[in-house]
């Protein structure tokens, strides 16, 4: 299947699983690789929209000076990280410029840059080079099986499921990737055992029209990230601005990201992640729209009872259409499969919680090494070793972030303890062995 490229280089047939973030990512970067490369994704073109902002950490923007071919990328930066206290002083616990966006508007920046698709962010399409290689974006199809064709042979195969007609097609690839989020197809296939595991919290998330809150609150989340710590509570809060409809940037047309995290039962969960619209119950994700009045309503009340700070508060009283997300995570130890040509990237391959804006910065890391695999610049075990190493570090820091701000101190600092362990074990095999720390 494989051939020759005006460079010499190798052109290959990559099929990717799951068409979000990180396959988008791994595509753009495939396909700038000269590589022909397939999308397979579930959800239709016009999907809806996800309400929520995301940073946008170093790799991310390692990745897009590569890749990047735009010249709009609808971020907007803070100066620093500030936690407001219940006195209403502030204190600032970083100075560090972040870039900060909505996913649907980094979502469709991907899109455009991949395959050229249209949207109220980006009408027109980018101009492609020579050396990009073909692409397809197959939404609204469903990966049920991939198989190695002969125990000697390298190509794989795939049975695919359109989920508009009904029918089902083969596919083949030189290279399988697996960038099909927390409920991964190939996780399941080759580490069935590697399951969520809930980490005892979830996050309450909407967002709110700047033009809707008073100046002063509007002007305390303007240039930072602004959390509040309510440890007797053991639960926190985040706020900061993100780009607004169609990625508008200019003043009064902004959102406000709300972010709200709450220690959870397990009994507690079954009434709040039932569907407000149906009733049944969700398993991860109650979307917006979707949660039930009543437990939106004693939220909010609960917020009120907790006296937190009047700008939260403010904020929190204008989300309109909140939605939940149960924290989980897990960290395969296992990337490939069938001699390197199945991969597992993204939330695939390690989810973690969401404190340190990492789950984007791993779908770039991951994808920039797929791209430098497929090149021939490094091995399948180097390859393997190298994005396993990102994952697990980012993995435990997400679960030392998490448990210092939901749980005990006594947890928090173990959880630091065992961190700081793996980071400077790391960091002397980075040295010994004169290659790049992880973290």
């Amino acid at each position: 299947m494989a051939s020759p490229t005006r460079n010499n280089s190798t052109c290959y047939d990559v099929i990717i699983i799951g068409g979000s973030l990180a396959g988008l990512m791994c595509g753009l970067a495939a396909k700038h690789a000269g590589h022909n490369v397939q999308i397979i994704e579930q959800s239709s073109d016009a999907r809806q929209s996800h309400r929520a902002g995301i940073g946008l950490a170093p790799y991310v923007n390692a990745f897009l000076e590569h890749h990047d071919r735009l010249v709009n990328g609808f971020t907007h930066h803070t100066t620093n990280l500030k936690a407001l206290k219940s006195n209403g002083a502030l204190q600032v616990l970083s100075s560090q410029k972040r870039s900060l966006t909505s996913w649907d508007a980094f979502y469709y920046r991907l899109r455009s840059l991949y395959d050229g698709h249209t949207s109220p962010y980006y009408p027109t399409a980018p101009s492609s080079a020579e050396t990009d290689g073909s692409i397809i974006y197959k939404s609204r199809n469903q990966v049920l099986e991939v198989t190695r064709l002969r125990q000697h042979d390298s190509s794989l195969s795939l049975d695919i499921l359109d989920l508009d007609t009904g029918k089902t097609s083969k596919l083949k690839a030189d290279y399988v990737i697996g960038a099909d989020g927390p409920d991964s197809l190939i996780r399941a296939k080759y580490l069935p055992d590697v399951q969520r595991q809930y980490a005892g919290y979830v996050v309450w998330r909407g967002i709110v029209p700047e033009g809707q809150v008073s100046d002063l609150t509007r002007e305390l989340f303007s240039h930072s990230i602004v959390v509040h710590i309510m440890k007797r509570e053991r639960t926190h809060c985040v706020v900061y601005m993100i780009p607004g409809v169609n990625g508008s940037l200019k003043p009064g047309e902004r959102l406000l990201n709300f972010i709200l995290y709450t220690n959870e039962t397990p009994e507690t969960l079954d009434d709040i992640l039932v569907d407000a619209i149906d009733g049944h119950r969700h398993h991860n994700t109650v979307p917006a729209g979707q949660v039930k009045d009543e437990i939106w309503s004693k939220r909010v009340e609960r917020a009120e009872r907790d006296a937190l700070p009047a700008p939260f508060l403010e904020v929190i009283g204008k989300v309109k259409q909140p939605f939940v997300q149960v924290i989980a995570d897990f960290c395969s130890p296992r990337a490939a499969f069938e001699d390197g040509k199945v991969l597992l990237i993204g939330d695939a391959l390690a989810l973690f919680r969401p404190h340190a804006a990492a789950g984007s910065a791993q779908a770039a890391f991951h994808s920039l090494a797929v791209a430098d695999y497929l090149n021939g610049k490094i091995s399948a075990q180097q390859w393997e070793e190298k994005v396993l190493r990102f994952s697990f570090l980012h993995w435990q820091q997400s679960i030392w972030w998490g448990n210092w701000y939901q749980k005990n101190i006594a947890i928090a600092l173990i959880s630091g303890l065992r961190f700081w362990t793996y980071v400077s074990v790391e960091r002397v095999k980075s040295w010994w062995n004169n290659t790049e720390s992880p973290i």
